[in-house]
């Protein structure tokens, strides 16, 4: 499935784009009056070479707030990572410009765009690890719907959030103490007591009814609890929703990427919130388990397994065609 996922954001990448470096370049150029100042040469694969203006941009960049230089870790990957000198965008997407003195005493430079801005590692971290999976460079297409998104935010308010400290907070109560979750709870420890009794015994004896429902309640609570920190700190829109999209192969695809990615303030980013939760949940239960009466040893990290690839995909498909279910089933009066 994960093979299957990655394929499909690939083939993605491959579609014809709309949007060149260049085009989104000289948007963001344009926000900030600079276009008038520098001149753009003939682009490459990765970047484009700056033919005019880069001693003036060199001194703007120095001076601007909204920029700050690369430190010299950030710098190995260059060719010449001592001597080059390279400032990053603050805000997502990124412009990044790198310098490098010539020995004729000249001002090379070459200008792109990040996906992220410096502070924002692990979007950067995503950002490599998605180039290395897929053999591709970043969409043209996806960066300047982020780039516009990015100065409408800019014109509005910065310190607006991408979801309210409320919406979260009502996400959180709704998800660990409503009567689903409740439900749930008493749903899978009968499921799961009869099937083992009845079906697959697999021990002599089996845990009450009501030890088995507050561990599932035990377990959702503290899911959420590290998912909504890990969120929260990260900006992360944690909620599943349909696409909206026209046709099945469209809304299949959707609904497997949202399963392992989240909207974020800057674009789309690997769920770090919800796997946190998954694995955070498995690594505490299996030290931890206060509602077991009996202490047989339960293969904790296989679950974790099973609950990283199917629950994520599970609810990310109940969300896009539960509806359509719903519907179907009705029953009319």
């Amino acid at each position: 499935m994960l093979v299957a996922l990655l394929a499909d954001c690939a083939h993605s990448q491959t579609k014809t784009s709309h949007y060149s470096l260049v085009d989104n370049l000289n948007q963001t150029l344009s926000h900030q009056n600079l276009t008038e100042s520098i001149q753009l040469g003939t682009p490459t694969k990765k970047h484009v070479p700056i033919v005019a203006g880069a001693e003036f941009l060199l001194k703007y960049l120095g001076a601007d707030p909204r920029y700050r230089k690369d430190p010299i870790w950030s710098r190995l990957a260059h060719t010449h990572p001592v001597s080059t000198v390279a400032y990053r965008e603050e805000s997502s997407p990124s412009t990044h410009v790198v310098f490098l003195r010539l020995p004729d005493g000249s001002l090379k430079a070459d200008i792109h765009l990040d996906g992220n801005g410096p502070q924002k590692v692990f979007p950067h971290l995503d950002e490599f690890l998605f180039h290395k999976l897929t053999l591709q460079d970043n969409n043209q297409d996806r960066m300047n719907a982020n780039l516009k998104r990015s100065l409408a935010r800019g014109s509005t308010n910065q310190d607006d959030a991408f979801i309210s400290r409320r919406e979260r907070t009502l996400l959180f109560v709704h998800e660990t103490l409503g009567l689903k979750p409740v439900a749930s709870a008493v749903g899978n420890a009968m499921f799961r007591r009869y099937t083992h009794e009845y079906l697959w015994k697999t021990d002599s004896h089996y845990e009450p009814m009501l030890n088995r429902i507050e561990g599932s309640l035990f377990h959702n609570t503290l899911k959420n609890s590290i998912e909504f920190g890990v969120a929260n700190w990260r900006q992360e829109d944690t909620r599943y929703r349909p696409s909206g999209l026209q046709g099945t192969r469209a809304r299949l695809r959707h609904a497997l990427l949202r399963a392992y990615v989240v909207p974020t303030p800057t674009g789309t980013e690997f769920a770090y919130a919800r796997f946190a939760g998954i694995i955070g949940t498995t690594v505490i239960t299996d030290a931890w388990h206060p509602w077991q009466e009996h202490r047989y040893r339960l293969n904790y990290y296989g679950q974790a397994g099973f609950g990283i690839v199917l629950t994520p995909v599970a609810r990310s498909m109940w969300a896009e065609f539960g509806p359509d279910l719903k519907r179907r089933f009705r029953v009319h009066k």
